[in-house]
């Protein structure tokens, strides 16, 4: 009887779904998916020409700039039959007059067919398209390190979130030895499938290449070259690599084009010295690498630009300032729990705005021998 219970109670709770969603949230759902819409179709420059419209004149192009873009996004044949079935709702009810026999036809219901029929084929496309992104994604996560890897003497956190299905953020952890380790973070230009497949040629690269005996500023030679000989024109990788040699306290430092890590010390962020150019830029690049030995309680922060590139409502981004100010006063937590407190902050910030970026983090403290 219990069971029978609970199963007519959540049928109720299904049908009554609709009339529990609150009215101010319904509203943002709409406006916030037809901006996503008007984002996806239109160009820039009729985004900005829209704006210098009057509201009545704004509105008439905005429809036929969408409609005009929606059309030609499907196939040919599907455009065909899309205007067959516009110009049959657009006939209506016709009659027909055969001799002595009148004929009267409904082409608005066989325009609403095809429209349903086109409509079925694109959410077709859709599905397997997300189930493909779901498989990349399932993926992607088996090859994700563990978020807390074991270094001795050190408290590490890793993390990484992709804005879409698949991310082309690298984020990666290789041990030599017990007090030997690697730890990479890495963001590919573009978004999507795309920017994913090249992030794991380079995770799959900097595993090849990178060995105990290799040098830190060869590596980066290495890497550049092949990035720069197999990708894709106008693409590029920025990268931090951070080798952990030991308990002593130091480590070796190379970036390619990142954002510049940031060293917190006695509180007091600062941003370590920019880098080298980004992979792939040019054939023939050389990486410094820095070296520093970090006291016990130092914190070394990484992190991919969809943390201080977020932006809220108004367009305003989080910042490095922000940022900085938020991590100031966490030295003395775990790497774990300043992470989660940063990726909190910029949820909070961003309020409803889904990420535009992926937004990966790698932490590293120093305990001590």
């Amino acid at each position: 009887m219990k069971g029978k219970k609970e199963i007519g109670s959540s049928d109720r709770d299904d049908k009554n779904f609709f009339f529990k969603i609150p009215p101010h949230e319904f509203r943002r759902t709409v406006v916030r998916d037809f901006s996503a819409i008007k984002e996806f179709y239109l160009e820039e420059e009729q985004k900005a020409r829209l704006e210098r419209l009057r509201p009545f004149v704004r509105w008439f192009y905005l429809s036929g700039w969408l409609l005009k873009s929606l059309f030609f996004k499907l196939t040919p044949i599907r455009r065909l039959l899309f205007s067959i079935a516009v110009i049959f709702i657009l006939l209506q009810n016709s009659n027909f007059q055969l001799g002595s026999i009148r004929l009267s036809f409904n082409f608005v219901k066989l325009g609403a067919v095809m429209m349903i029929f086109i409509l079925m084929l694109e959410m077709k496309d859709k599905l397997l398209a997300r189930d493909e992104l779901a498989e990349g994604r399932a993926i992607q996560t088996r090859l994700l390190p563990d978020p807390s890897p074991k270094i001795p003497g050190w408290d590490a956190w890793l993390y990484s979130q992709p804005a879409n299905d698949v991310g082309g953020d690298l984020i990666d952890c290789i041990r030599f030895a017990e007090n030997h380790h690697v730890l990479v973070l890495g963001d590919v230009s573009g978004k999507g499938l795309p920017a994913a497949l090249l992030m794991v040629k380079l995770q799959a690269t900097i595993r090849a290449l990178f060995t105990e005996t290799i040098r830190l500023a060869d590596l980066g030679s290495q890497i550049n070259r092949i990035f720069h000989r197999d990708g894709i024109s106008s693409s590029f990788a920025t990268l931090v690599v951070v080798e952990i040699p030991g308990e002593s306290g130091k480590i070796r430092l190379l970036n390619a084009g990142h954002t510049p890590p940031v060293l917190i010390r006695d509180g007091r962020p600062q941003a370590t010295a920019k880098g080298n150019p980004a992979l792939g830029l040019m054939a023939n690049t050389g990486y410094d690498v820095i070296e520093d030995v970090l006291q016990a309680g130092d914190v070394l922060l990484v992190y991919s630009d969809g943390i201080n590139e977020s932006r809220n409502e108004q367009g305003e981004c989080f910042g490095n300032d922000r940022l900085f100010r938020l991590v100031a006063d966490m030295g003395r937590v775990l790497t774990a729990d300043m992470g989660a407190r940063i990726l909190a902050a910029v949820k909070n910030f961003s309020a409803e705005i889904h990420p535009d970026d992926d937004r990966t983090l790698l932490i590293l403290k120093y305990q001590g021998r």
